[in-house]
């Protein structure tokens, strides 16, 4: 959950970066203008610091992919397919060197450690993240918790008006209900211009936007643009402030305003960084943008407001395609539909409940028609038969983006008691529909239309290979261990020893027989070379020249390479020593087949 919420700010940083660097040659662009029109532009900034989602149009003046980073990225899933098959050489020669196919296991080997690392670097990185905006936020509402307390004896001298001794320079403070605090003894006239300048603060609400602002910048505290904003956007906020002030009061108030403003500079630290003061920021760069303040024309204005107009929503706009408003949110929504219905599907299928499959096709005539296998005997549906039979599977993410049909594709894992195990490949059709044929209301859920089914028990090429375990990044198939295979292939193969019978498991004590054998390979040749640490690297060529690498291990290696995979008869040979048998389990090698996938 951390590390999704730190991918999620990590994409809003870089988002609200590329917002600020076009927001400060805006800026300096419009150095003549009034400073209003700066202020304003900020808004756009602070939305892209505080909202993770905005709605997607081809108008997006963003040419950046605003996510990024991703999870996934970290994690490496992208990697697997690349930290193996980019490795094959279209030529490779039938028996591969012995150094290549050390190679190859270290180069899969070395991108799951990278991937692993790249994981840990990334969780660390979130727990360094949440630390420090917590720390920033702890530290400002204690900030804020300490001044209450100091203006506690403030008395109040008009309404919403207080003076305080113990401050030196006026500011607007509090959210809900905001008090302009004054220092006791002001001149009247200063005192004139400071309270008018602190109700233009408090009537734009820019307490308020401060409040925000500085909340992002707590959020973003590892990112410099995000207090460059802050710098900044304070800046504009107090002189568009003095020109609000001078608009009002005249432009002959223009001296004598900055006499004021020059009198009440105050020490940004006695403040800390959230009421808006009269005092504070800087005040040469304030005094010389009052004195060479004036009017423009509003028609003017207003043209050029426009146009910042539509440039402040460019920016706020995603690219079109990585939008994450609401059609986004409905799509989710739908994909999150279409993906229950499969995985449903599936678990029925593995269950072999007739009665679920059934009710999950649009009508009884499409199911029985659709799968041979399932029956309809008085009123009630049977599903399948013995063996080979399906008892686990993965599912691709169902297709048909912002419709309400799709298809998905679903790979079973069909296995017998040997064991040995083939993958089915089921490829559905759905569609969302309010009524069935027959008037039953579905209640808007969606139904199966049709299926077919290839069995990829006879994998004669790579591409066969390639649709039989790999998708979406990664390498999918069973793991021997985790299933306990190994561990009846062991018991089998004992047994068969104690009765004197013929060893039944013979096929899995190589690597290149084991590999063609449990991946269903045929038609084609293995070489392999076997590893010192028991590991093994099979180059397998099909029939039609295509070939692929496929990391093993033996799963009975216990770290000695040389009585690895033995097992004792219990009879002595010729010269009176006591006769072994090969006990070696080859099996594929998951970590480094899918190196790199989480």
């Amino acid at each position: 959950m951390i590390m999704t919420i730190f991918t999620t700010i990590l994409n809003m940083s870089l988002t609200a970066g590329y917002c600020i660097a076009a927001v400060v040659l805006l800026r300096f662009l419009l150095k003549r203008q009034p400073k209003i029109l700066s202020y304003l532009l900020w808004s756009v900034v602070l939305f892209r610091l505080l909202c993770p989602v905005s709605l997607a149009s081809s108008f997006s003046l963003l040419r950046m992919d605003t996510n990024m980073v991703s999870e996934r990225d970290f994690s490496g899933q992208h990697t697997a397919e690349n930290a193996l098959e980019n490795n094959l050489h279209a030529g490779m020669a039938q028996q591969p060197e012995e150094n290549h196919a050390a190679e190859m296991v270290s180069a899969a080997r070395s991108e799951h450690t990278s991937a692993s690392v790249m994981q840990i670097v990334l969780t660390i990185g979130a727990w360094v993240w949440l630390a420090g905006a917590f720390l920033f936020v702890l530290y400002g509402a204690l900030s804020a918790f300490r001044l209450k307390k100091f203006l506690q004896e403030a008395v109040c001298v008009e309404e919403n008006i207080y003076e305080a001794g113990n401050i030196s320079s006026p500011f607007v403070f509090g959210v809900i209900r905001p008090r302009i605090y004054l220092p006791a003894g002001l001149p009247v006239k200063e005192r004139g211009y400071v309270v008018e300048h602190e109700r233009v603060h408090a009537a734009r609400k820019d307490y308020l936007v401060k409040v925000l602002a500085w909340f992002a910048r707590c959020i973003h505290w590892f990112n410099p643009l995000a207090w460059l904003f802050f710098v900044l956007l304070e800046h504009d906020m107090e002189m568009s402030c003095d020109e609000a002030v001078l608009r009002k009061l005249g432009m002959e108030e223009k001296e004598n305003y900055s006499r004021a403003l020059l009198s009440m500079a105050c020490d940004k630290t006695e403040l800390g960084s959230c009421p808006p003061a009269f005092g504070e920021g800087r005040v040469k760069d304030r005094v010389r943008n009052v004195l060479a303040y004036r009017k423009r024309a509003v028609a003017a204005v207003a043209v050029i407001a426009i146009l910042l107009l539509v440039i402040v929503i460019g920016l706020a706009l995603n690219p079109a395609g990585q939008g994450q408003g609401n059609g986004e949110a409905e799509e989710l929504l739908r994909l999150g539909e279409k993906d229950q219905l499969v995985t449903d599907y599936a678990n029925a299928w593995c269950n072999r409940d007739g009665e679920t499959i059934a009710a999950l096709y649009i009508d009884e005539d499409t199911a029985l028609r659709s799968l041979p296998m399932l029956e309809k005997t008085g009123g009630a549906y049977d599903f399948g038969f013995s063996s080979p039979w399906p008892d686990g599977f993965w599912r691709t993410i169902p297709t048909g983006e912002g419709t309400d049909e799709g298809t998905a594709t679903i790979r079973y894992y069909a296995w017998t008691s040997d064991p040995h195990v083939s993958v089915w490949k089921e490829e559905i059709s759905f569609v969302k529909t309010e009524n069935a044929a027959d008037g039953t209301s579905f209640d808007s859920r969606y139904r199966i239309t049709g299926s077919t089914m290839t069995y990829l028990d006879s994998i004669a090429s790579k591409e066969e290979y390639m649709d039989a375990y790999f998708d979406d990044g990664a390498y999918h198939f069973v793991d021997y261990v985790e299933k306990g295979f190994v561990e009846g292939i062991n018991f089998q193969t004992e047994y068969d020893i104690e009765n004197g019978e013929t060893d039944r498991n013979a096929v899995y004590r190589t690597p290149e027989t084991a590999a063609e054998y449990i991946l269903n390979l045929t038609g084609g040749t293995g070489t392999a070379q076997i590893l010192s640490n028991g590991t093994a690297i099979v180059g397998y060529t099909f029939a039609d020249g295509s070939s692929v690498l496929i990391p093993m291990k033996d799963a009975n290696f216990d770290g000695q390479t040389d009585n690895s995979g033995q097992m004792d008869t219990g009879e002595e040979n010729g010269d009176g020593a006591e006769d072994t048998v090969n006990n070696e389990v080859w099996i594929p090698d998951l970590d480094v087949w899918n190196a790199g996938a989480p």
